[in-house]
């Protein structure tokens, strides 16, 4: 029973593919979360959806800055109350939903370390026999892979900004007029709760209309990390490791053609252009 079911999921993602090029990839992670909650359930004996095949990805079209418009990028950044969490897409590589889900415990200020453990994603709640969303909500969901569990060395300018932000959630604490709910987070609305799932990619869109740049999204962030340290010359299967792939194979589908890029960023591993911080968050 439970391998005809798994011959009809397939059959399912097959048909979706050929819909767009994401399209089977994406029904195949959704059928692996049903099936895993099965299994944790006990109605299905184990989850078979890791014995499947992934469907080949379209390489992604990836936007570099050169030196010069990175630095224009990160000035008009520090300005911005997301400085924090654009630092962290930048020089640590993270995903949206890990830097959304860091709490201050996961630092380790002596060490300069991060550890990602967590990640917030949304969770919808569907009517039965609809699909009308009854309830959302931003939940805690584990890292997105095995791989994605992993410690992390943190430049010491994103550790200041980390001591800056952990400064300004304690004002807010002591603020009477802000009935502040105590999650650890460190990317949190004013009170407390957790930042929409949208807000950092509007809060890039909005830096980069105003001062002439290209559109940058989270996951944009992530891919010029990943950009920086190929360029730097780090081991493919290192950078792999740094971003929580979960093999070798994803980096280099990802990656592997990046050096033809025509903007290539030097090594500014020193960190010397960084703009000193100007802005106030609020």
């Amino acid at each position: 029973m439970q391998v005809e079911v798994s011959m009809k999921d397939k059959k399912k993602a097959e048909r979706v593919t050929k819909i767009c090029p994401s399209a089977g990839n994406k029904g195949r992670e959704l059928l692996s979360i049903a099936m895993k909650d099965a299994a944790g359930d006990k109605f299905i004996s184990y989850n078979p959806m890791p014995e499947t095949k992934p469907y080949p990805r379209a390489k992604p079209k990836v936007r570099v800055l050169g030196k010069e418009k990175l630095k224009a990028f990160l000035e008009a950044a520090s300005k911005n109350p997301w400085y924090l969490e654009i630092l962290l897409g930048l020089f640590c590589g993270l995903r949206k939903g890990e830097i959304l889900g860091l709490k201050f415990q996961d630092f380790d200020f002596e060490k300069q370390t991060v550890r990602i453990s967590r990640q917030l994603v949304g969770n919808l709640k569907l009517k039965e026999k609809e699909f009308t969303v009854t309830e959302y909500a931003v939940i805690e969901r584990n890292p997105k892979t095995e791989n994605s569990y992993r410690i992390l060395r943190v430049p010491k300018v994103v550790m200041q900004e980390v001591k800056r932000r952990q400064q300004l959630i304690e004002l807010r604490k002591t603020d009477p007029g802000i009935e502040y709910k105590n999650f650890d987070y460190v990317c949190c609305q004013e009170n407390g709760e957790p930042q929409s799932l949208t807000a950092m990619n509007q809060a890039l869109t909005k830096i980069c209309n105003r001062n002439g740049l290209p559109n940058i999204t989270v996951h944009g962030l992530r891919h010029m990390f990943a950009t920086i340290l190929i360029e730097l010359g780090v081991p493919l299967f290192k950078i792999s490791g740094l971003l929580g792939h979960s093999s070798v194979h994803t980096t280099y589908e990802y990656y592997c053609e990046i050096m033809n890029e025509q903007d290539k960023i030097i090594a500014f591993v020193n960190n010397t252009f960084l703009p000193q911080r100007t802005g106030t968050e609020g």
